[in-house]
C-alpha cells in the first residue's frame, strides 16, 4: 500500500484485512505485529491499526531496538530505520563484509562488515526521482523506458536519455561501489533491493544478489530479537 498521510487506520484497516483474506491469512490468527517507519506521521495511525486489526500491540523498531549489528554513526537517532534493517539482514544473511544498495526514492548504499559493523554509508537521488526531476524542469525532454541501447553515443533524443540517465546510473553505481571497496581495503559482496534492484542488476556486474525482500526480512529479524 502506498504511504498516505491522510488516510486514518479504519480506512488502512480496510484495505489491509481485504489483502490478508486475498492470500487466505484470517486477521485473527495474527499474533504479532512490528512497525519500521520513515514516515513519522503514520506512525501512531500504523500503532493504531495493529491494536485493532490484530488485538496486538505492534513492536516499533527503533534506534534503540537490537538488531545483531553495531552501528557507528555519528548520530544513531539520525540512521533511516530501513537502512539499519537492510544492513542487519545483509549480515544475518551473509555473514561477511557487504555492501547494501537499496533503490528506491532515494538509493542509499551502505557498507557492514563481517563481524557486524555498520560503517555508514551515502545516501543519493533515486533513479526515477532523477529522471522525473529532469523531465519535470526540461519540458521538451520526453519520458523514456528504462532500456539501455548499445554503447555510450546515442543517435536519439529517446536513446541519449536512455544512456545520460540509466547507463550514467549505472556508472555511478559502480564508481560509488569501488569507492567503498577501496576505503574498506577489501572486496566486499554486493546485494541489492528495492524496487528498481532488478533493473539496475541487468546493466550492471557490480551487484552479485538482489533480494527484493531484505527489509522484510530484516523487519522479521528485529521482531525476533525485540518482542
Amino acid at each position: 500500500m502506498g504511504s498516505d498521510t491522510h488516510r486514518t487506520a479504519d480506512e488502512y484497516r480496510f484495505v489491509l484485512e481485504a489483502l490478508l483474506r486475498g492470500a487466505d491469512i484470517p486477521p485473527e490468527q495474527v499474533r504479532g505485529a512490528c512497525i519500521a517507519s520513515v514516515v513519522p506521521q503514520l506512525t501512531a495511525t500504523w500503532q493504531r491499526l495493529c491494536e485493532r486489526c490484530f488485538k496486538a500491540r505492534p513492536l516499533v523498531v527503533g534506534a534503540g531496538s537490537h538488531l545483531g549489528i553495531t552501528v557507528y554513526y555519528d548520530n544513531p537517532d539520525e540512521l533511516g530505520v530501513d537502512r539499519a534493517l537492510a544492513a542487519a539482514a545483509a549480515h544475518k544473511r551473509f555473514g561477511t563484509d557487504m555492501i547494501i544498495i537499496d533503490f528506491g526514492t532515494a538509493t542509499t548504499m551502505d557498507y557492514v562488515s563481517g563481524q557486524g559493523l555498520f560503517m555508514g554509508g551515502s545516501i543519493m537521488p533515486g533513479l526515477v526521482t532523477a529522471a522525473e526531476a529532469l523531465f519535470e524542469k526540461t519540458k521538451k525532454l520526453p519520458r523514456i523506458e528504462y532500456e539501455l541501447p548499445q554503447g555510450v553515443l546515442g543517435t536519439s533524443t529517446i536513446a541519449c536519455l536512455q544512456i545520460g540517465v540509466l547507463g550514467g546510473y549505472c556508472r555511478m553505481i559502480e564508481a560509488m561501489a569501488a569507492r567503498i571497496k577501496e576505503q574498506v581495503q577489501g572486496a566486499p559482496g554486493v546485494v541489492a533491493t528495492g524496487g528498481l534492484a532488478p533493473l539496475i542488476a541487468r546493466h550492471t556486474a557490480v551487484i552479485d544478489t538482489v533480494d527484493e525482500h531484505l527489509l522484510l526480512e530484516g523487519l522479521k529479524l528485529a521482531y525476533e530479537l525485540n518482542r
